[in-house]
């Protein structure tokens, strides 16, 4: 079953918390800047780690319109 927009989001955040060492609020505030990438994430059923790697800059090449920082 596939998982709500939401609990998407969730999953995200805490990996960004996990993997990148944020603070809940920070990974709450990457999270709504980079709200696309959730979304794609989401539509094209990608795994949370891949989108929350995209956010942090680790695989910007697997989010289209992302660019190197």
């Amino acid at each position: 079953m596939k998982t709500s927009l939401g609990e998407f989001k969730e999953e995200v955040i805490e990996l960004l918390c996990e993997i990148g060492g944020c603070e809940v609020e920070d990974a709450h505030l990457l999270a709504n800047e980079k709200y696309s990438h959730i979304v794609y994430g989401h539509k094209y059923r990608l795994n949370p780690l891949i989108i929350a790697g995209s956010i942090l800059g680790i695989n910007d090449c697997c989010i289209p319109g992302s660019s190197p920082q």
